[in-house]
């Protein structure tokens, strides 16, 4: 199955997603390395029917593209190639100039607010995490875009998911995966065990909560007969699992729509009360070391542990090569009042135009021919046969089956909201303390926090 081929720069830019898990505790206030997550719709939209107007000549103007990284495509991977081709046709159709501008992280947003306060925007094009869209769509500091996107190759569903605050489009994405993170499992220790595995579980429409804790309770085992525990059946960061459990029980930690923290619900509430009981009733879940982050991760890779929840775009650098047994990928699993697999996205990054940038229109399509929508399909597929040990993993990944739903109006990513929520499941999953006390400590200064950037008080840091 390991193919070694080219690695495209499409496929890099799902493997190194905003990483607000990566670095710890960050509930999405960490800036990525490089580019964050591209992900791709069910299906994508087909233009209407309505003639393409002509292009508008641009008078040899520069179209400057901002992200926290350098996107020029410079390598000699066929990627770069195609990028280049393209940038070479929006030149000479719009006659101008396509550059692209490496700006630091923390300091885009004060950059883009205050060029544009001086009716000079830095940027045609701006690449930004949600923290900051927030604060900077209701500072008025940048353009609507739904009227321009009439005519276009972008999903439906995808120019929802830009509706920040479910009104106007303020943000540019290509696409969305539908599935970019879940479980993956050991097989030979499910094997060792005579136990059903997580695929075979859910090829019999039966991988959920239950099943898993069920699992999870009979692989946490003393090995070697020392009379302590040497293997168990989950390991993982608390704030990964308080993530994945709300959502795979229809609950959201911040509500969009109404721009109110909900993780207080008493679908979030289920989930995190469940949580608690992994680690303190059932004690299946092994404790980390002192890293959060790097433990689970390298507990699975030494075998030490049969199931760990993780994103795709991390198994490059942490569980490629790294595997001493044989390994499979599934989606989280359901809970028991749930339908359907659910994978959330709470947090992303966007394309955004700056108030004021002049010809927004064209510059939308501008953007848009720069996206390789034709080809991001075949791309992830490329990728994943590269870093999936097998054929079933690889079609759960691209959730061929379609039973995973994305879980869109629920962005967390820099509001301050999982901070907060972090303590708390940081706490009880020590016993510390338990969930209702934990999250009535913490609501009413989530809300806080998110008002805040509401505001548009986007505090800047450095790293």
């Amino acid at each position: 199955m390991k193919k070694m081929k080219p690695m495209l720069i499409v496929l890099l830019t799902a493997m190194l997603m905003i990483m607000s898990a990566c670095s710890s505790n960050s509930g999405g206030n960490t800036p990525a390395t490089k580019a964050p997550a591209t992900d791709a719709p069910a299906a994508t939209e087909e233009p209407s029917d309505e003639p393409e107007p002509s292009a508008p000549n641009l008078g040899g103007r520069e179209i400057r593209i901002s992200h926290w990284w350098d996107a020029t495509p410079v390598g000699d991977s066929e990627a770069d190639e195609l990028a280049r081709e393209r940038i070479k046709k929006v030149e000479e159709k719009y006659n101008v100039k396509i550059k692209y501008l490496n700006t630091e992280y923390w300091s885009t947003s004060e950059k883009l607010s205050s060029s544009v306060m001086a009716n000079d925007p830095f940027a045609e094009i701006v690449r930004l995490p949600d923290g900051f869209i927030w604060g900077l769509m209701n500072g008025g500091f940048l353009t609507p875009l739904e009227d321009y996107l009439n005519n276009t190759h972008i999903a439906p569903d995808v120019i929802d998911s830009m509706r920040f605050g479910g009104e106007h489009v303020f943000g540019l994405e290509g696409w969305f995966n539908a599935n970019d993170s879940g479980m993956y499992y050991n097989k030979r220790i499910f094997k060792e065990a005579g136990l059903k595995d997580p695929q075979q579980l859910m090829d019999e429409e039966n991988w959920n909560w239950t099943t898993m804790l069920d699992a999870a309770k009979k692989l946490t085992v003393d090995n070697n007969g020392d009379g302590k525990v040497d293997q168990y059946g989950l390991a993982g960061a608390h704030y990964i699992f308080s993530e994945q459990l709300i959502a795979s029980n229809g609950g959201l930690i911040y509500d969009e729509a109404s721009k109110k923290v909900s993780f207080d619900s008493p679908a979030a509430m289920e989930a995190l009360n469940f949580e608690y009981e992994l680690y303190n009733t059932h004690k299946v879940v092994k404790e980390n070391e002192g890293n959060d982050w790097e433990d689970p991760a390298k507990y699975f890779a030494e075998g030490k542990i049969a199931m760990y929840p993780g994103g795709l775009w991390e198994i490059e650098g942490r569980l490629t090569d790294k595997m001493k047994d044989e390994w499979g990928y599934v989606y989280f699993p359901k809970s028991p009042n749930s339908v359907s697999y659910s994978d959330p996205l709470g947090q992303t990054a966007a394309y955004v135009i700056p108030k004021g940038v002049k010809d927004a229109e064209a510059i939308v399509r501008i953007w848009e021919e720069l996206q390789d929508f034709d080809n991001w399909q075949p791309n992830r597929q490329l990728w994943l046969e590269n870093v999936l040990p097998d054929e079933t993993s690889i079609a759960n990944a691209m959730n061929e089956a379609g039973k995973v739903q994305r879980v869109f109006g629920g962005r967390f990513g820099g509001l301050g909201v999982k901070d907060q929520l972090d303590t708390v499941t940081g706490k009880f999953v020590k016993g510390e303390i338990t969930p209702s006390t934990g999250i009535a400590q913490v609501i009413g200064p989530a809300q806080a926090a998110a008002d805040k950037v509401m505001r548009g008080e986007v505090e800047e840091k450095k790293e």
